[in-house]
């Protein structure tokens, strides 16, 4: 197996975490008794600097401060993208959460490739395991 595939597999398995994370920072919000829109902004910043560790550290080498404008556009961008292919399968008559699982492999790629290219692109020190 390549370094490139070894570093697609740790991007997945960082984006599972990632996910479990956000879920469980936003329910401990919840349960401590916040309300809804700090529970969503809560677990929005933590997740947020969580998946910057995690892409950032585990699966690019780098976890570099100075990444972190960068890392914030792409996510805007990435979420902005996933808002109007979310539109446009609407209008194709995709229901929302069909929608969602489709786009599911579409959004980890332009991902994978964004972060890559764009966020940590040159910053991978890490050695091939």
């Amino acid at each position: 197996m390549t370094a490139e595939w070894r570093r697609v597999l740790r991007f997945l398995a960082a984006g599972l975490v990632n996910t479990g994370f956000g879920y469980a920072a936003y329910a401990a919000f919840i349960l401590l008794g916040a309300p809804l829109a700090v529970a969503v902004a809560g677990g929005t910043v933590l997740g947020f600097l969580f998946n910057f560790l995690s892409y950032g550290g585990f699966v690019f080498g780098s976890t570099s401060h100075r990444l972190l404008p960068r890392f914030l556009l792409f996510y805007l961008a990435l979420g902005a993208l996933n808002f109007a292919l979310l539109r446009l399968l609407g209008w194709v008559g995709a229901g929302p959460l069909v929608a969602q699982a489709l786009l599911l492999p579409v959004l980890a790629a332009c991902g994978y490739l964004g972060m890559r290219s764009l966020v940590f692109r040159g910053q991978d020190s890490r050695p091939a395991p």
